[in-house]
């Protein structure tokens, strides 16, 4: 097989699929992964063919500091730049679909499905959240509520989707007629298609509700990433207890330095040892202490489970990889689905209460920190998660349903002809 897998958008995006790139190439597949510019070396390095789909995300993401603070001036932000990215989506994907026997989709990718049914080519979708999918139990991951009633789900998706139908509609179907194909009415269920998605998420964090209940969900994936961690986060691991982690990875922060002394003076009052990420936001520097040790992107696989737990903004990747370590994290989301996966995580007792970034303050995350150092119920549910999501094996569940879904297009094809 051929596949072309694209994963725009941030890390979160983009790493699971490289983690499938691996997955497929180790199977004996062909594989080339598009996404934002800013991570061709992540893919160089494990040896997978790449291209740029889309803008450098951590670039746009610096110009918009501060208009992304707010999670709805995210949204505002991205909405603002939708025709501007589908645009280059499009240019970038339609460069290496020449050839290919599958299209997979990830992430924020929007222009695949159309340019996979121009070349006659399956699409697949994989979701890292079960809210990227319209269902009655939750609303849109842009909408951040996480116990709204049932009724008032179905209005969120039905004037979300009618919101983004109208605003690609235009554009999308323009190109489709420039191609031959009819027009699209519902744009939004071709881009995020619940008949032909996986969802890489772990049912112990966020299950699937009961109305997507037909779609498969295998659990997320972990990039076999062995890389060593520096010699310096070594020696700062080894010279006293587990640390705790603070980290809120891709996400803005409008004052990076405010941040650090916010967590400076929480993990001081806490008692306790951490590790600050930098992440996209730049957070550290300076003179930390001795308590207190910067580190920049490292393997999470390797990291995570020699950590007495974490706090992170709750993207999919980063509290999967703090769910599959077995180690308890508190969670500070930011904007989209972090909210839904901060209240599960909390709802499991894998976690504290969570702290929206916005109320984020020294004695909240003073208070959090303790928790996670000296909870031990806890600390054996998270242990015990931990176990159960390192059973699966969902990285080979999804290339065998990639395979699948070949298969039945060749099958069709071969009897239609």
């Amino acid at each position: 097989m051929r596949a072309l897998l694209i994963g725009a958008g941030s890390r979160g995006d983009f790493q699971p699929m490289l983690a499938l790139a691996v997955a497929m190439r180790g199977a004996g597949h062909t594989v080339t992964l598009l996404g934002s510019p800013v991570f061709q070396g992540e893919a160089e390095a494990f040896g997978i063919p790449f291209g740029p789909c889309g803008r450098d995300v951590q670039a746009l993401l610096a110009e918009t500091r501060q208009r992304t603070r707010t999670p709805l001036g995210f949204v505002r932000t991205l909405n603002s730049i939708i025709d501007s990215e589908f645009e280059l989506q499009v240019a970038h994907t339609e460069a290496r679909i020449h050839g290919v026997d599958l299209v997979v989709g990830g992430g924020a990718t929007m222009a695949a499905h159309l340019l996979a049914d121009a070349a006659g080519v399956p699409y697949r979708y994989i979701g890292y959240t079960p809210q990227i999918l319209p269902s009655s139990h939750h609303p849109m991951m842009m909408v951040p509520l996480t116990r709204s009633p049932r009724w008032l789900n179905r209005l969120l998706w039905w004037s979300s989707k009618t919101f983004y139908n109208r605003l690609l509609d235009t554009l999308y179907n323009a190109h489709r007629t420039r191609r031959g194909l009819p027009r699209d009415e519902d744009i939004f269920g071709s881009i995020f298609p619940r008949q032909k998605a996986l969802l890489a998420c772990d049912p112990e964090l966020l299950p699937a509700p009961p109305d997507l209940a037909g779609v498969p969900q295998v659990g997320s994936f972990a990039l076999p990433d062995d890389r060593p961690l520096p010699s310096d986060l070594e020696a700062f691991l080894a010279a006293g207890p587990p640390p705790l982690y603070v980290g809120f990875g891709s996400m803005p922060d409008g004052d990076p330095g405010k941040t650090t002394r916010l967590v400076h003076e929480a993990a001081s009052k806490a008692g306790v040892r951490l590790l600050l990420s930098s992440g996209w936001s730049g957070l550290g520097g300076g003179d930390l202490g001795l308590s207190v040790h910067g580190v920049g992107p490292v393997s999470h696989g390797l990291l995570f489970p020699r950590l007495a737990g974490a706090v992170h903004h709750g993207g999919a990747g980063t509290t999967a990889a703090s769910a599959r370590a077995g180690i308890p994290q508190l969670l500070v989301p930011h904007a989209f689905d972090q909210f839904m996966f901060a209240h599960h995580v909390h709802q499991r007792g894998l976690g504290p209460r969570p702290v929206p970034k916005g109320a984020l303050t020294v004695e909240r995350l003073a208070e959090g920190l303790r928790a996670l150092a000296s909870d031990g119920a806890m600390r054996e549910r998270a242990r015990s998660a931990g176990e159960s999501i390192r059973s699966r094996e969902p990285l080979r569940a999804a290339v065998s349903w990639l395979e699948g879904a070949l298969d039945v297009s060749t099958g069709l094809r071969a009897r239609s002809g």
